[in-house]
C-alpha cells in the first residue's frame, strides 16, 4: 500500500491526554502517527491488535455519544486504546484502508470453496496471499483465486482444525455465490492478524445482522424466506405463492419494506438480510434438532 492516509478528527487516548483533542491521523509505511498541536504519538503497525466500529464505548461515553473508531495497540508494555469519534460514513472507509494496510499481504492458509450448498467439497488447503481492500477481502496465489464483497457474508463462524501437523485456528466464512451459500476457511498464522481479519470480515455482517434481529416478521412471511432460499435465492412470484393473490401481495411488499427481499424483473430474490435471517433460522433449527433427547 503506497502513499500516506490523514483522517483529521477528534480523538481520545489517555496515554496522551485525559481529555479529547484534536488531531491528525497519518498511516503509512510501518506505523500509524497522530499529530496535533496538544500532542503527538507514533504506533507501530504490529502494534496494533485491534479495530472496530460501534457505539461508543463506556469509558468514552462521557465525551462520544454516535459512533467511534475504537484501535487498541501495545506501547512500551501496556494496552493502550485509542478512540476516534466522527460520522459512520467516514469512520467506516477509514477503517477500511486501515484494515487493508494491516492486513492485505499477509500469507493466508485457505480452502475454498470448503462447502457448497452445505455439501462438503473435500478441496484440500492451499497457501496464498491474502488481499484485503474496503468492503471485500480475497485470495491470490492459489490455483482458484477469488474475491468476496462483504456485504455478501451471511454467516461466520471461529473453529480450530489440523492445518500442516498443526492445531490453527480458523475463521470459516458463508458468503452468496450465483444463489448458493458457500464456505471458505481462512487461517493467518499470526493471532493479531486472524483476530483483525475476523474484524474486517465481520463489518457488514454484524450490522445486518443487528438489524435483522430487531424485526418481528409474521409466520408466512418465514415461510416465503425459506422457499426463496430452497430456490437459491430468486424466484417468479407466481412459483412462490402458487398463483397471485392478496396475500402474496400484502407478503411481498412486508418483506420489501423490511430489506428482505428484492423485486427486479418480475423476480423476488434475497437481499443480504434475507440471506442472514433464513441462515440463522437454519442453524438455530439445526442446532436444536442436534440436541440429545433425554426420557
Amino acid at each position: 500500500m503506497s502513499g500516506e492516509i490523514e483522517l483529521s478528527a477528534t480523538v481520545l487516548c489517555e496515554c496522551l491526554r485525559e481529555e479529547p483533542i484534536e488531531s491528525r491521523l497519518v498511516f503509512g509505511d510501518d506505523e500509524l502517527r497522530l499529530e496535533g498541536d496538544d500532542g503527538a504519538l507514533a504506533i507501530g503497525q504490529s502494534d496494533i491488535f485491534d479495530v472496530r466500529i460501534g457505539s461508543s464505548p463506556q469509558v468514552a461515553t462521557e465525551f462520544f455519544t454516535g459512533t467511534v473508531l475504537t484501535i487498541g495497540f501495545d506501547q512500551r508494555g501496556d494496552r493502550e486504546v485509542l478512540f476516534v469519534d466522527g460520522t459512520r460514513r467516514t469512520l467506516k472507509k477509514y477503517a477500511g484502508l486501515l484494515y487493508r494496510w494491516l492486513l492485505d499481504g499477509t500469507e493466508v492458509a485457505v480452502r475454498h470453496p470448503a462447502e457448497v450448498g452445505g455439501r462438503v467439497t473435500g478441496e484440500t488447503f492451499d497457501i496464498g496471499t491474502l488481499r484485503v481492500t474496503p468492503g471485500k477481502v480475497g485470495c491470490t496465489g492459489i490455483s482458484y483465486p477469488f474475491g468476496i464483497g462483504l456485504d455478501t457474508i451471511v454467516h461466520l463462524s471461529r473453529s480450530e482444525g489440523e492445518l500442516l501437523g498443526d492445531q490453527r485456528p480458523m475463521i470459516a466464512t458463508q458468503y452468496v455465490r450465483d444463489g448458493m451459500v458457500v464456505t471458505v476457511e481462512l487461517s493467518v498464522s499470526d493471532p493479531r492478524k486472524q483476530h483483525l481479519l475476523g474484524r474486517h470480515l465481520r463489518q457488514e455482517y454484524d450490522d445486518i445482522r443487528q438489524r435483522v434481529r430487531q424485526l418481528d416478521i409474521p409466520t408466512t412471511a418465514v415461510r416465503t424466506l425459506y422457499t426463496l432460499y430452497s430456490l437459491r435465492g430468486a424466484a417468479t412470484p407466481s412459483s412462490l405463492f402458487g398463483g397471485p393473490s392478496g396475500t402474496s401481495v400484502d407478503v411481498l411488499r412486508g418483506l420489501r419494506k423490511a430489506g428482505l427481499v428484492r423485486i427486479t424483473d418480475e423476480k423476488v430474490g434475497l437481499t443480504s438480510s434475507g440471506w442472514i435471517l433464513v441462515t440463522e433460522h437454519v442453524d438455530a433449527t439445526t442446532s436444536a434438532d442436534e440436541q440429545p433427547v433425554h426420557t
